[in-house]
């Protein structure tokens, strides 16, 4: 009922043409020091209530400007606003959207709409300074199904872009447009991404493109579902940094890294990858700007010998799970079968990495900086996922073998549980109606720190721990990335059988490290940093842990420079090594 009241409201808007006749207050519900609190369609019958803040907020606006928007709230927006100045957009719930099973209190909603007159308008936010959306519902189109081909518009140079906590459903194209723009950074963090479809293109439905160098990528704690296109198309484009951890993604057609290799310092670790870079690949189906430079599948994880990074090139990847579902592994044989645009000279993008880049991870002499860790080659159980392994699986391989063919129109279909119907286009299903928590006892503790691989929202208790040593961890990644050096006993690519404890690293280390050790069963595990007299200095574990891969950082900010030993005690298990503090 809410949503068709919204629809007929829209009966008694005033003009365009009016509304730019009033001022900034007549937008403004309430002012909580330097916070606006935006009126919504409901109370000002307006479409453009936040485009009209943002345009008449011009005199002593103060630094800690904050544009509140409420609650169940609707903010379409008939004509797109740009940004005057580094701006703040935030919804009032903070709770975390994949946690708020609150059916009445759905995330303030951006998207497009129809004006009385006709004339339609997708919606999007252009910025020309630092932008922050948090806490908030966004969609590129209209209740009625009109569809936009972006919702954010870069258009400066060197600004920084960061969403928090947000839901992002359909897009022809991408969410994120950075076409003509550059030195830019984005960060996205706890988001969920669902539904990126909507143009019958194999290679469009996804979260960004960029076209020229950035500063900083940086994706966190953030779900992707139902994907049709290339998420992350970073295409020959280098970042001085890319960070993706802590990341799930399931059921994406297409790439999720569309990287043509010219990171020079990129790290994917702790993700979980389910069916994904499901098409396959033939060399005369992309755009040359799409594939790589020696015509070759992608994978999840690609890199090119760039002779002006050289052997310079970082690039780690650990601590990923990966997975796909049997029924995906036959797309390739019908395409070649069929003889798909003329060709049996199709292959599979399911896969890590391809043969050149797994040849330059091999060559330690060369390029030391490569460092591959850990895959966990299974699918996590997890609590409740829908259709989304049963059904969808089978949609996706039908676009995905139907995609790939040059005349194809076809577009993946919504996946929907809760929101449907005529006028629900932009209304997302609310609350999430799915539960991507999970009981695999390897997984779990399988990432840095012993925390489960993927989306850690899923387990909000678990999340508040992580991020009380978040700083601590990336810290690790860093050095990590940044060392010349593979751990001594790496299990590169696979799991080891029985019990092992490897050299922390990095070693000799300040101000934190990382220690980790397999065990081969379930058991009672004491671990403990001593010094040379023999003292406990720091107790690291001491408890039951399930079988697998245990990773524990190890932050010697309070304990003096020199040399200490880490003890282990795994059931019948010890062993004691040396580490050495630097400060």
């Amino acid at each position: 009922m809410r949503k068709l009241q919204h629809l007929l409201t829209a009966t008694v808007l005033l003009t365009v043409s009016s509304a730019f006749s009033q001022t900034l207050m007549d937008y403004v519900d309430e002012v909580r020091g330097d916070t606006l609190v935006i009126k919504d369609f409901r109370d000002s019958n307006e479409y453009n209530s936040l485009n009209q803040a943002l345009t008449l907020d011009t005199d002593g606006v103060p630094a800690g400007r904050v544009y509140m928007l409420k609650t169940n709230g609707y903010y379409p927006l008939i004509s797109n606003p740009v940004t005057q100045r580094p701006t703040v957009i935030v919804g009032e719930d903070n709770t975390i959207f994949v946690n708020n099973h609150d059916a009445g209190a759905d995330p303030p909603l951006i998207c497009g709409t129809t004006a009385e007159s006709g004339m339609v308008n997708t919606g999007s936010i252009g910025y020309m300074h630092d932008l922050t959306v948090k806490n908030c519902r966004m969609t590129p189109g209209t209740a009625e199904g009109d569809l936009g081909w972006t919702f954010f518009d870069g258009q400066a140079d060197n600004v920084t872009l960061t969403i928090q906590n947000c839901l992002l459903e359909h897009t022809r194209w991408i969410f994120i447009e950075g076409r003509n723009t550059s030195g830019n950074s984005y960060f996205i963090k706890d988001c969920y991404f669902v539904n990126m479809n909507g143009q019958a293109c194999r290679r469009s439905g996804g979260v960004m493109d960029i076209f020229y160098p950035g500063d900083t990528l940086w994706v966190e704690n953030s779900t992707h579902i139902m994907g049709q296109g290339m998420l992350y198309k970073l295409r020959d484009n280098p970042f001085n940094r890319v960070v993706f951890n802590h990341n799930t993604f399931i059921n994406i057609s297409n790439y999720v890294f569309l990287d043509l290799g010219y990171q020079s310092a990129m790290s994917v670790t702790n993700n979980i990858f389910v069916n994904c870079n499901v098409q396959p690949y033939h060399k005369e189906t992309y755009e040359i700007s799409e594939h790589d430079i020696d015509k070759l599948p992608l994978g999840l994880v690609n890199v090119y010998p760039d002779p002006a990074v050289g052997a310079d090139t970082k690039y780690l990847v650990d601590k990923n799970a990966v997975y796909w579902d049997p029924r995906l592994s036959d797309i390739v044989e019908t395409l070649n079968t069929d003889q798909v645009n003329e060709s049996t000279s199709w292959v599979s993008q399911m896969i890590t990495m391809n043969q050149r880049t797994r040849s330059l991870f091999d060559d330690d002499a060369t390029y030391p900086y490569l460092t591959e860790g850990t895959w966990y080659e299974e699918l996590p159980g997890f609590t409740d996922p829908g259709d989304l392994l049963t059904t969808q699986v089978d949609i996706l391989k039908t676009f995905s073998t139907e995609a790939v063919d040059s005349q194809s129109i076809a577009i993946l279909p919504d996946w929907r549980l809760v929101s449907t119907g005529e006028n629900s286009y932009v209304f997302a299903d609310w609350p999430i109606p799915v539960d991507l928590s999970y009981d695999n006892t390897v997984l779990l503790q399988a990432a840095t720190g012993a925390f489960p691989v993927g989306d850690l929202n899923w387990f909000p208790a678990l999340k508040g721990q992580w991020s009380a040593q978040r700083d601590a961890e990336y810290a690790a990644i860093d050095d990590y990335l940044n060392s010349a050096t593979v751990p001594v006993d790496e299990p590169a690519g696979r799991l080891p059988s029985g019990f092992i404890i490897y050299q922390n690293h990095p070693n000799p280390f300040n101000p934190v490290t990382t220690i980790r050790y397999h065990l081969p069963s379930g058991t009672d595990v004491r671990l403990t940093v001593i010094d040379i007299l023999g003292r406990e200095v720091q107790t690291l574990v001491n408890g039951r842990q399930s079988a697998g891969m245990h990773s524990v950082i190890l932050d010697g900010r309070d304990l003096s420079g020199g040399v200490y030993f880490y003890r282990i005690q795994a059931g019948a298990h010890h062993d004691t090594k040396k580490l050495m503090i630097l400060k």
